[in-house]
């Protein structure tokens, strides 16, 4: 792998990248509480988040509710319960935001690109991080997600950056995949140390700086 200073945008995913992976997670957790398949309820749910138009605001959170608690019958357990348990997941990690700052004092902007819903505004009104970031583009406002790969077109017109400066970090293949079809370079996430050794391949100066 070849070092490259030239690499001007870095652009984060949100769950499992920025903090930890609160939809899974709580989605697992309502699973073992109900007595079933965690696997089987993540990818349920998943799927009613991106086929219930949930995901790009297209629909209301309510719906979102009504179509999964239909699936495993879950009428017993309101709204607020559930959305709890995913909530309260999505701790933040405090090194990604050191991390965040580094690059920011290196001249290096920062972006976060999630498909995220409402939910990740709460999140930051509770712990404030979007200011952090240079721009923030959420699926549930963009109406459109990283499934559908043009999502990567429109940001690059906002940006106005060459895709080959742009560093694209996220926790699924798919959308790194969709990225690089772009141009964008994708790293995928899988740890800490795997994260920051290639970004410290990519950009040198950062290590010291990250000492």
């Amino acid at each position: 792998m070849q070092n490259n200073k030239e690499y001007s945008v870095i652009m984060f995913d949100f769950g499992g990248v920025i903090a930890e992976e609160g939809f899974v997670k709580g989605m697992e957790e309502i699973a073992k509480k109900c007595g079933l398949d965690p696997k089987v309820v993540v990818e349920a749910a998943t799927d009613i988040l991106y086929d219930s138009g949930y995901i790009c605001g297209k629909t209301a959170e309510k719906e979102f509710w009504s179509a999964f608690k239909k699936r495993f019958s879950l009428d017993n357990y309101s709204d607020e319960e559930l959305r709890e348990e995913v909530l309260r997941r999505f701790v933040i990690r405090p090194w990604t935001l050191d991390l965040i700052r580094t690059l920011r004092s290196s001249d290096i902007k920062v972006v976060l690109l999630t498909d995220q819903t409402n939910w990740i505004e709460e999140i930051n009104e509770e712990t404030p991080f979007y200011d952090m970031f240079d721009h923030v583009f959420n699926s549930y406002r963009l109406g459109k997600c990283k499934h559908d790969g043009t999502i990567f077109k429109e940001i690059l017109n906002i940006l106005g950056v060459d895709p080959k400066d742009i560093i694209l970090v996220d926790d699924r293949r798919r959308n790194i995949t969709l990225a690089e079809e772009y141009g964008i370079k994708g790293i995928l996430y899988k740890s800490k140390d795997e994260l920051l050794r290639e970004l410290f391949a990519y950009l040198p100066e950062l290590e010291s700086k990250m000492a």
